[in-house]
Formats: C-alpha cells, structure tokens, sequence
C-alpha cells in the first residue's frame, strides 16, 4: 500500500474514533504541546470537534510525563487526544487510560509504539515527521477525514509546519505531505505562495529592522544590529520612509528588493559559505490572504513566531484563541506576550555570549548551562537561536536547564557542518535509561532527567556522540 494512502486511511479510523465520542456526548480533553506546531495540531482538532457541536477542554503543556497522564487521569475526563506529546511513553497511556485516549505525533518512534491502534504517526508509514508533515499537518489529514469541509483549516497546518522549521526544500519550501496541505490551503483561497526577500519581520519590522532581526542566515555586522542597517539602507538610497512611517519589506518594488540583496552581500561575501548564504536571501514566503496586511498574521512564519512566544510564555490559551480566529483582545495580548518574549530570549543571548562559564565545548559537542537564567519552556526557542550562530557549528548543540522542580530539562540542534549521521532524537532518547524522558527528530530533540542522574546522562550523551563520529558515519539508531 502507498504510504501516504495507509496513512490517510488510518486518519479516517482515527477521525471516526472522534466523531464516535462526539455522537455519544463525550467529554474530550485535547492536550498540545506548547510550541506553534502543537498549539496549531490542538486547534485544528478542537475547531474539527467544535463544528461537530462536540464539548472539549483544550490544555498546552510543556511536556507529557508519568505524573502528567496519573494527573490527567485523575481529572476524569471521557476521552482524551494528545497533540504533538506522548512519543515514547504510549505503552503508560494505555496502562493508565485504557482505550480512551488517541495520540497525533511527528516524532520518531519504537516499533512497539507504531503497532498500536490508538497511535497515529507519520513513522508508522516511513513518512519522515522532521520534514514531510508536522503535527499540525497530522491532525489536518485527521479534521479532513471527519468532514472535508475542514479543508479550511489546512492554513493552520502550514502555520504548524513553518514553525516546526519544516521548509527544508530548495528555497525554503514545503516537501512530502506538506506540499499537499499547502496546496490544499491555496486552493481553500486562504494561502498564497511567492519567491521574496527572506527576512525577518517582512510585515510588520521597519526593514533595518527587519535585517538586524534576520538570523538566518546569520549577518555578521548586521544581524542584531539595527543601527549599522540603518546606515548601509541609507547609504545605498533606500527609501526607508513613507512620511513619518517606517517602510516594510511587504511595500518595496522588486528593483528596491534588489539594492536590499545587494547592500547585504558584501557582509557576507568573504565567508566560505557566502554564496549559499546569498542563496538564503530569496525563497518561499507563505502569505496569509485572509489576514489584514502589515500585522504579524500575515506571513505564516511570524505567525509561527508568535504562537511560539504565546505558547513557551505561558499563554497558549491566547494561542489556541488567535488560531480561533479571535482578532481582537487575544490578539491583542498575543502582541504583547510576543514582544515580551523577544525581550527574554534577547537578554538570554545577551548574557550567554558574554559569560563564557556558561559554555562548555567537548570533542562532539557544545552545552550551554542556562541553570539560574533560563526558563525551561524556552529552551527550544533558545537552542535554534544559538545553534544558528557560526561560532557552534560542526558539533552538535546542547542547551540545559534547571527546572522548577529541580530535574534538569535538555533541548538539542545539530549545526551546520554537524555529522549527519547523528540522530539527536535517539541520543535524548537515552534520558530514559536514568528515570527520564526524551526524544525527537534527528535534528532537533529534547529531555529531561532528574539533577541525581544528571552526569550518567552527560556521559551517555558523550559516548553516543563518539560512536558516531568515530564510527567512520554509522548511524548509531
């Protein structure tokens, strides 16, 4: 059977599984996790339930524990859907929840987990979850299947996919699954698709702004700092006003887009990879047409980016709210909490890159020490930021923290030049072997163990990292 066609066809037991406690007057919890990828699979199926006139509490979290599931157990709800959390330990959901639960997930899996009826994953067809389809494109297929008038929510699933960094094709575009839920989400009249400058903020920043703020790639000279942009843009005789407002990248011609490129290119010129770097410039910019121009719901990745802040923030109420279409005080709170959390992760960086007791460089690797300083919910936001920075390229890329209540939580990046046969999705999956939990994509993952266990896992870490290097590029699965 094709893959994509098993798949489907799993979607439409599992979306009849729902219907089924919808029909019975079933009290659903959906349980997301509290990145824009969770926050946008959680939404799909709540507004999927919603149009059915089903009753359901929808909950982010940061993780899904043992303590977690006996606390959702105790809540006494009559069936319950995991978004985006769960991979790993589905074997203690069925001990706990019986048969009354459903689990929608992306990250990769054992093969005892793929048997199960209640578990729907991409792995289980060998669709590759870290850039083929996200949750939220799991849970689209899903609402699909339910009532294929929910072929208006797709925009939501590429929201999901952008935020999970899911762009891999050339250009920045959409591969595997994902290509078919943009193409639904074009054809629904919600999403337009265009080749653009691929700079942060192209809606809403000033466009010095916009550069300073831009990543990846990484400016050296510019990225991070406005006022040498402002004074490139000016001396190239960029426009940068319209009267008193600041103009966006969303309001240049194509001739004005050019300079841009071409004010940015000697910053990078002199670099061994600068003609790949040009190439990042230009690429897929995924626009939301239903949404007012100039607002940060326009273009998918700021909106991304800001249930990401909603959501690592403590807020992914606002989150599921905005993706409900509220445009006006969850919006509103939403902006705020964006502008908050840009303000954290900067003085996190800040303070980092100016304190070298927080990093520690091995053989393999390096591991920033966020303990005093970083939240747990923002490590992941945290690592992608730092991973991308030149300065930790070729090893793969470790940011740890202290949470509240006391264990010691882990996010993971490989970088560029990083040996791609390493699989951080497995190597996280070794906090198990120490009362943790972990797991993940190749390129990206996460853990947690407790403070007592904490240098067996280090050392566990450091040994898988050598095996696979030192394996002449074996795959250490």
């Amino acid at each position: 059977m094709d893959r994509i066609e098993g798949l489907f066809d799993k979607a439409k037991i599992i979306g009849d599984r729902v219907l089924q406690q919808i029909r019975e007057g079933k009290n659903i919890l959906i349980v997301g996790h509290l990145d824009a990828d969770g926050i946008t699979s959680t939404s799909i199926m709540a507004k999927a339930i919603l149009r059915k006139g089903g009753r359901f509490i929808a909950k982010i979290t940061n993780s899904l524990r043992l303590k977690t599931l006996q606390d959702l157990k105790e809540c006494d709800y009559d069936f319950y859907i995991f978004c985006e959390l769960g991979a790993g330990i589905a074997m203690q959901m069925r001990e706990m929840l019986g048969d009354r639960w459903i689990n929608i997930d992306h990250h990769q899996i054992g093969e005892d987990e793929k048997k199960l009826d209640n578990v729907i994953n991409s792995w289980q067809f060998d669709i590759d979850g870290s850039k083929e389809v996200s949750a939220a494109g799991m849970s689209y297929i899903i609402a699909s299947k339910m009532d294929e008038k929910n072929i208006d929510l797709s925009w939501l699933a590429v929201v999901g996919a952008l935020g999970d960094r899911q762009d891999q094709g050339e250009g920045r575009s959409m591969l595997g699954l994902n290509k078919i839920v943009v193409k639904d989400a074009i054809e629904s009249g919600y999403l337009k698709v265009t080749r653009d400058l691929m700079l942060y903020g192209r809606e809403t920043k000033p466009l010095h702004e916009a550069i300073a703020s831009t990543i990846v790639p990484f400016i050296s000279g510019l990225t991070g700092n406005r006022d040498a942009c402002l004074a490139a843009l000016t001396s190239a005789g960029i426009k940068l006003k319209e009267g008193a407002r600041w103009r966006t990248i969303a309001e240049l011609s194509e001739e004005e887009k050019k300079n841009v490129v071409e004010t940015i290119i000697p910053y990078i010129a002199s670099k061994p990879t600068a003609t790949d770097e040009v190439k990042e410039l230009i690429g897929d910019v995924y626009i939301l047409e239903m949404e007012d121009e100039y607002t940060p719901l326009r273009d998918c990745r700021e909106f991304a980016t800001l249930l990401n802040a909603c959501g690592r923030m403590r807020r992914g109420g606002v989150g599921i709210s905005i993706c409900l279409r509220d445009r006006d005080l969850a919006l509103k709170e939403g902006e705020k909490v964006l502008a908050e959390y840009r303000s954290t992760l900067s003085r996190y960086v800040q303070t980092i890159m100016s304190d070298d007791s927080r990093l520690v460089e091995g053989r393999w690797s390096f591991m920033i020490i966020g303990d005093g300083l970083v939240d747990e919910n923002l490590l992941g936001s945290l690592s992608s930021i730092l991973s991308d920075i030149k300065k930790f390229e070729g090893k793969a890329f470790f940011v740890r923290t202290t949470t509240e209540d006391g264990e010691i939580s882990f996010s993971a990046r490989l970088t560029q030049g990083c040996n791609p046969n390493l699989n951080l999705g497995v190597i996280m999956e070794e906090a198990k072997k120490f009362d943790g939990v972990g797991g993940g994509h190749d390129v990206a993952a996460g853990s947690r163990v407790p403070s007592q266990r904490l240098n067996e896992f280090l050392e566990a870490i450091e040994d898988r990292l050598r095996q696979v290097n030192e394996d002449k590029g074996q795959n250490i699965d």
